[in-house]
């Protein structure tokens, strides 16, 4: 009896000790999001050189898969924003790999074709712990599209929607 005791103890610490670990990823994570935005924010490439893998892996709202050089693209402009807030709405923990998913509201600037215009985006960022930091090793990141709802007869009843009656606006995706 003793030793199906000190077995449950031992179980039951040992699963205290892994989620204490995984929150603490977790919380060291949603502080390096909040880095990488302040140092976008900031144009601190030094700062993103650190936090972003030198092979980072973007699947961009340009339609396009970056593979490294996005610290170039700050540097340049083309990557830039006025604005830029974040919203982590998940987070899972495997072991030395964090996944964060959720949206930003961005303003683009400088020399993105979008530049003033405040967009809507969903998110998925990778992060590994390397040599005991962790750093961005891939993200997706899409804009998100509104349909627009418009009348075609004064038949419609207001604020009914009908399959006919929505309109896809389809802008650049960038």
């Amino acid at each position: 009896m003793k030793k199906i005791i000190l077995t449950a103890i031992v179980v039951v610490q040992s699963l205290a000790l892994i989620a204490q670990n995984d929150a603490q990823k977790e919380a060291e994570v949603r502080a390096m999001e909040q880095q990488e935005v302040q140092a976008l924010l900031q144009k601190d490439t030094v700062t993103l050189k650190k936090i972003w893998a030198p092979d980072f892996m973007v699947n961009s709202p340009f339609n396009m898969v970056f593979i490294g050089g996005q610290v170039g693209l700050v540097s340049a402009g083309i990557i830039s924003y006025s604005g830029f807030i974040r919203n982590i709405e998940h987070v899972m923990v495997l072991k030395d790999v964090v996944i964060t998913m959720g949206s930003e509201t961005v303003i683009p600037s400088g020399l993105d074709p979008m530049a003033g215009q405040t967009i809507q985006r969903r998110y998925s960022n990778i992060w590994m712990k390397e040599k005991g930091n962790w750093i961005l090793v891939a993200r997706h990141a899409n804009n998100i599209c509104l349909a627009v709802v418009t009348s075609r007869s004064s038949s419609t009843i207001q604020n009914e929607v009908q399959a006919n009656d929505l309109a896809v606006k389809v802008r650049n995706n960038p």
